[in-house]
């Protein structure tokens, strides 16, 4: 927001350079982006007035080009100029040789279709005031030629670009950053109290408003101004308004825009003759839109209304969207004699939705949808009726329409200077702080050390002591409050050991080429129906789902990896291999839907799920492209319990629901622990899922590992001495079912304390169904180099004993 800064001192006498106030405000909680002149770079421009337009030079461009006689009132000059406006009488911005315009742009003496042209005349592109050039050259009706342009239209000012935070809608105007700069330097504030000369009938019997929807329009005040002659605003004005970045259009309309920058309050002006009427007068009736009902806007646009917005209509048809623009039907036009002035106070939330659905976006409604002030829209009003009877010789009927349905109720806020000294660390004086507030319109009386405040509607982010606290030390200032060091004694961090957990996990499975999954902690009812064993009982309901496929907590830890394997395979992407750390909640106690008091106990457990489906790897050249099966599974979750530090071993079974009864294993430790299941995924689940095909998954309960009893860290050297290697091979006979690892298990036990590492290696099936498992067992001292006969003693040894236990036969 641009405000300049001569203006601000039209209400307070301030001590400081612009500078200088911008580094206060900045100081205070306000940002100032920038300090500009207005008219950095203009220089010797001054007003000519055209005498005469002594001839035609024909048309360049689509434009006439003429020779005009211009006059400074000491020297005259002939100048070519193809502007539209251009006509004898104009008084307007002329550059004569030797001046200077934006951009260094040194204006002389130029032939110009033969003919000699001195000077320019300039439009308020040229002269880098605004953005219009179409219109012609900026006319200066008011001011004697001669006169210097930048004296006369006060260009000689800076502008302040402040950048106001959404709880601050009380510095979105020129008096509102006056207010804080008056506060800042204990200097007063000159409020400017518009003085009315009323006459003829009363406002009430010329016009009527009827609020039917209260609760987005809270107050709705209407003046009528009579014999009003529209036309262009004087020079001060429309410069003025052109700093801060807004286009002159005519003296009404600019004088709504002029007292929404000086006072903060949007208006607008209707043209009264085209209200339609009521009962014999022009009635605005606030209401919402109707369904598909369609309005065109100043803009030109007709714009489609749906019935959460607010409109302002007559009994006819909506003639202005409220808050946000006014509509083309009802616009202040050249014939325009008498203006019905609109000022009103609207929900800030309502103006919100309105402006963004419709791509709208405007200064009034940037002010409304930040909270206005529903006290000052009257002196607004009266502002804004005083300067169109001013300028546009209007005559203000008697007293004005107010639609006001509850009035507003000022709060009291009390603040105690013992609060301000313990959440500041320090504190003014009472009578200080009590002077910082009357300085920022808070009307404060003093008992003791505690402070009665009275806070306005303009200050509608204050609602608590706190608040009060803050406005005290920002105007008082920051630097006031002391450095101290903190006190305690300062620890180390100590990261949970869930996180470390997760660490460790992700760590590990991402390296072994795994993606992460995060889904939804929620799942669907009909989908965990088809998970046989889990009770429905005690699965917590939600009390406000977003859907019914959404409706309770995640029961089961793979429900939430199997709908992102779901996806991903709807989506053509059929190899995919992810883990998740998810958590499990159910009802502990009797199963009942809170708040029922008294609920029953929720409990929550972690795990880490691994799900697996398509191809092992990547499609190549140089390998075959072999579908995931249940050791892969298996496998990366032993990947992930080495990771944890834990040891466990596989065997037949599991309790969890899910997989397939003859594809499920469980990981025991060494002390006879379950801390995971692996498996297949069975055919049901998968089915509820949309998933045709295999997939493979583990789940391993995070909670229960992180209950087992930490391993030491020990320090083992690198081994100094060579391993020694031998492979062993036993025939399982068709109908031995014998599993693996219960002889892996034994070839342990036999080997003794020189077996450093055992692999099954090879697995292979016999035509008439034998079974031949091949381990690999790795020997090896810490002490010495290994002898043949000491490893050959040991071999011979493991294979009599497995062969003997289980009846199996060594393979050659």
């Amino acid at each position: 927001m641009k405000i300049p800064y001569a203006w601000v001192r039209e209400f307070v006498d301030l001590p400081l350079t612009p500078e200088q106030a911008a580094d206060r405000l900045i100081n205070a909680g306000v940002e100032v982006a920038s300090v500009t002149p207005v008219a950095p770079d203009l220089k010797g421009v001054v007003v000519g007035e055209i005498e005469a337009i002594e001839r035609e030079l024909g048309e360049s461009q689509g434009h006439r080009l003429v020779l005009c006689r211009v006059s400074t009132g000491r020297q005259r000059f002939s100048v070519v100029c193809g502007a539209p406006n251009v006509a004898a009488g104009v008084r307007a911005a002329f550059a004569p040789p030797g001046s200077v315009l934006p951009g260094d742009r040194a204006i002389g003496v130029a032939t110009i279709r033969g003919t000699v042209s001195e000077g320019m005349l300039c439009s308020e592109r040229e002269l880098g005031l605004g953005d219009e050039h179409e219109a012609g050259i900026l006319v200066v009706a008011d001011a004697a030629p001669g006169a210097d342009l930048v004296s006369h239209l006060r260009l000689d000012d800076v502008v302040l670009e402040i950048e106001i935070t959404p709880n601050r809608p009380d510095c979105l105007s020129v008096l509102g950053i006056a207010r804080e700069l008056a506060a800042l330097t204990g200097t007063p504030l000159r409020v400017p109290r518009p003085r009315l000369e009323e006459s003829g009938e009363d406002a009430t019997a010329l016009a009527r408003v009827r609020i039917e929807a209260p609760e987005l329009c809270h107050r709705f005040t209407a003046r009528v101004i009579s014999d009003v002659a529209v036309a262009p605003s004087p020079a001060w004005m429309a410069a003025r308004l052109r700093a801060v970045g807004l286009r002159p259009i005519s003296n009404v309309v600019d004088v709504t825009n002029y007292v929404m920058w000086e006072l903060g309050h949007p208006l607008h002006a209707f043209d009264y003759e085209t209200v339609t009427r009521e009962q014999g007068l022009p009635t605005i009736v606030v209401r919402r839109a109707r369904p598909d009902e369609r309005m065109k806007t100043l803009d030109g646009q007709t714009r489609a209304l749906t019935p959460e917005m607010l409109l302002i209509a007559d009994p006819a048809r909506g003639i202005g969207i409220a808050g946000v623009m006014g509509g083309a039907d009802t616009e202040v036009t050249a014939s325009t004699t008498r203006v019905l002035l609109e000022s009103a106070y609207f929900l800030p939330a309502s103006i919100r939705r309105t402006s963004r659905a419709l791509g709208l976006r405007s200064d009034a409604a940037y002010r409304f949808e930040r909270g206005a002030d529903v006290n000052a829209l009257v002196d607004g009003s009266a502002r804004a009726a005083q300067l169109i009877a001013e300028l546009g010789g209007g005559r203000i009927a008697r007293g004005m329409v107010d639609a006001y349905p509850t009035p507003h109720a000022e709060a009291r806020v009390r603040l105690r200077m013992s609060r301000v000294g313990r959440i500041l660390g320090i504190a003014p004086p009472a009578d200080t702080a009590a002077s910082i507030l009357n300085g920022l319109g808070l009307p404060t009386t003093v008992t003791g050390e505690t402070l009665d405040v009275q806070v306005p509607s303009f200050r509608r982010d204050l609602t608590m002591e706190d608040d009060l606290a803050e406005e005290v030390i920002r105007v008082w200032g920051y630097d006031r409050i002391p450095s101290t060091l903190p006190g305690g004694a300062i620890t180390s961090v100590q990261i949970p050991a869930t996180r470390r957990q997760d660490r460790a996990v992700r760590s590990a499975l991402v390296g072994a080429g795994l993606a992460e999954a995060v889904t939804y902690s929620f799942t669907d009812p009909q989908r965990a129906a088809a998970l046989p064993g889990l009770d429905a009982a005690a699965a917590i309901p939600l009390v406000n789902p977003m859907s019914e496929e959404a409706s309770r907590l995640r029961q089961h830890p793979l429900e939430g990896l199997l709908g992102a394997l779901a996806t991903n395979i709807r989506r053509r992407q059929p190899n995919v291999r992810m883990f998740e750390i998810a958590v499990t909640y159910s009802w502990a106690g009797p199963a009942m839907a809170p708040p029922s008091p008294p609920p029953a106990h929720a409990v929550e457990r972690r795990w880490l799920t691994i799900a697996l489906t398509g191809m092992r790897g990547d499609t190549a050249w140089y390998a075959e492209a072999t579908p995931v099966d249940v050791y892969d599974a298996k496998g990366f979750a032993e990947h992930a319990l080495g990771a944890l530090g834990v040891r466990a071993r596989a065997t037949d079974g599991g309790r969890l629901a899910g997989f397939e009864a003859d594809c499920h294993g469980v990981f025991v430790t060494e002390r006879g622990e379950a801390v995971g299941e692996f498996g297949e995924v069975a055919a049901g689940a998968r089915g509820a899922f949309d998933i045709d095909a295999p997939v493979f998954a583990a789940a391993l309960d995070l909670d229960a590992i992180l209950a087992l009893p930490r391993p030491g860290v020990r320090h083992e050297a690198l081994p100094r001495f060579p391993a020694v290697q031998r492979d062993m091979a036993f025939v399982l006979g068709a109908e031995q079912a014998l599993p693996a690892a219960e002889v892996e298990g034994a070839l342990r036990d036999e080997a003794g304390p020189l077996l450093r590492e055992l692999t099954l290696f090879d697995v292979f099936r016999f035509p008439d169904g034998r079974r031949s498992l091949a381990w690999r067992l790795t020997f090896q001292a810490a002490d010495r180099t290994l002898t043949d006969d000491e490893v050959n003693t040991i071999h011979a040894r493991v294979a009599a004993r497995i062969t003997e236990r289980f009846g199996l036969s060594l393979r050659a």
